[in-house]
């Protein structure tokens, strides 16, 4: 039979239609499965602590330890008793916290606005663990003096 025949016909070596779809398909999925493991992954290991105050703290900032960053601030709550639920995540070696951790609110600087940071002064290591989602309580939390208070004081 000549070429001219043959017109039509697959040849061997030359994928068809349904395979080329296939591969593409495939593709898209590796690719999909790859951005959810980067984007919509695991958000860590996650802790609320309870302050008196948590005033100019704000979703991002950070949370750190002995001056490393190993967190930030993913949400702030207001109680009924006007007080402030901070949920912020840990990451790394520093997961999971341990009980006897003290959570204070700092200033990074005294000028500007929204300038604070939770630092973490971690508990004993043989402390029970907090579990993911769960509390440090207002008796193991400061607050970051403002400066009004301390002109207040004269």
């Amino acid at each position: 039979m000549s070429n001219a025949g043959r017109v039509g016909l697959r040849q061997e070596g030359n994928p068809s239609i349904a395979g080329r779809v296939l591969a593409v398909v495939v593709i898209l999925l590796v690719i999909a499965v790859a951005a959810w493991l980067l984007f919509a992954g695991d958000s860590g290991y996650k802790v609320t602590a309870h302050f008196v105050n948590a005033g100019q703290l704000v979703n991002g900032n950070e949370v750190r330890v002995a001056g490393n960053t190993v967190g930030s601030v993913s949400d702030i709550d207001v109680t009924q008793d006007g007080q402030a639920e901070v949920s912020f995540t840990v990451d790394g070696d520093y997961a999971p916290l341990r009980r006897g951790t003290k959570a204070i609110i700092k200033q990074t600087s005294l000028s500007g606005i929204a300038n604070r940071y939770i630092d973490l002064h971690l508990g004993p290591a043989n402390g029970d663990e907090i579990e993911d989602g769960g509390r440090i309580e207002a008796d193991q939390t400061e607050t970051a003096v403002e400066l009004d208070q301390v002109f207040a004081i004269f």
